[in-house]
């Protein structure tokens, strides 16, 4: 009998977490979900670099708090009216920091104990460029996030057909300044600034008649040469020789010009008939 009561005191069920730790083996931890964070929910970076203005109507979404979100202008004077906050200071801010300033200002206040807030520029209208001339679509353009020159005229639809690969750029209360479309790593990339006017102009051209397929004006390009403009006029006819052609510059001949010569705008390239 002490013997059958002794088997069943050694006779345990073991849980899996009892039978890891007697095999030596550390229990598995127990995975729990990281609560969140007060504050701002991650937005895009480049539209998080806009600065906020006078007349940026914005939108802010207080998460589990529907009554107390809302859509808004902000005033000449920069302000905003924030529920149970009263004037809010929301120009010279992006929207990541005035939704940390609200959130911080409804945790000090009692308000919310865990204020979770995005704020989201819904009409941008403080800060804008105007682009000009031979583009797709000219306009005023809100400076929504971060643009360069070169970005900015491809938001515009790029120059048109007859558009230079050029812009003419003029800061407000600036000089105008042109600037080459294809300098990638220069002026092309220069950020553009609220109230900057981008002109794209019509091309400067090349004309080139005589025997050729289809002569006419071509847009002229940097460091372009006679030899590509008359490949833009459809090469010479059977009649036309690229060894007799005549170059006009400003109303006079150039002597010895060649088709390997650059062009310069304006420029006539006559391709004159074989001798036979």
């Amino acid at each position: 009998m002490r013997r059958k009561h002794k088997l069943l005191l050694a006779m345990v069920v073991l849980t899996p977490g009892m039978a890891s730790a007697q095999q030596g083996v550390a229990p598995a931890p127990v995975r729990t979900a990281p609560l969140p964070t007060p504050g701002v929910r991650p937005v895009d970076t480049a539209v998080s670099a806009y600065v906020l203005g006078p007349d940026d109507e914005i939108e802010m979404k207080v998460f589990g708090q529907d009554n107390m979100s809302l859509k808004t202008r902000i005033r000449a004077d920069g302000t905003i009216t924030a529920p149970f906050l009263g004037n809010i200071q929301a120009a010279g801010r992006t929207t990541a920091q005035l939704a940390q300033q609200l959130s911080e200002a409804y945790l000090r206040g009692g308000y919310l104990s865990r204020p979770s807030i995005n704020i989201e520029v819904t009409n941008y209208a403080s800060k804008s460029a105007t682009v000009l001339g031979s583009v797709g679509q000219a306009g005023l353009y809100p400076l929504d996030r971060p643009y360069t020159v070169a970005a900015m005229v491809a938001r515009a639809g790029g120059p048109r057909a007859d558009g230079a690969n050029t812009v003419i750029l003029t800061p407000m209360g600036g000089q105008p300044e042109r600037i080459s479309l294809a300098d990638v790593s220069g002026g092309a990339a220069r950020l553009v600034q609220p109230g900057d006017t981008l002109f794209v102009p019509v091309a400067e051209q090349v004309y080139v008649y005589g025997q050729v397929e289809k002569g006419g004006g071509f847009p002229v390009q940097p460091g372009m040469t006679f030899r590509q403009a008359l490949a833009l006029a459809g090469g010479p006819t059977l009649a036309g020789s690229t060894k007799r052609i005549e170059v006009r510059r400003g109303g006079k001949v150039l002597p010895k010009a060649t088709l390997d010569d650059v062009v310069q705008p304006e420029d006539v390239l006559v391709i004159k008939e074989k001798w036979f």
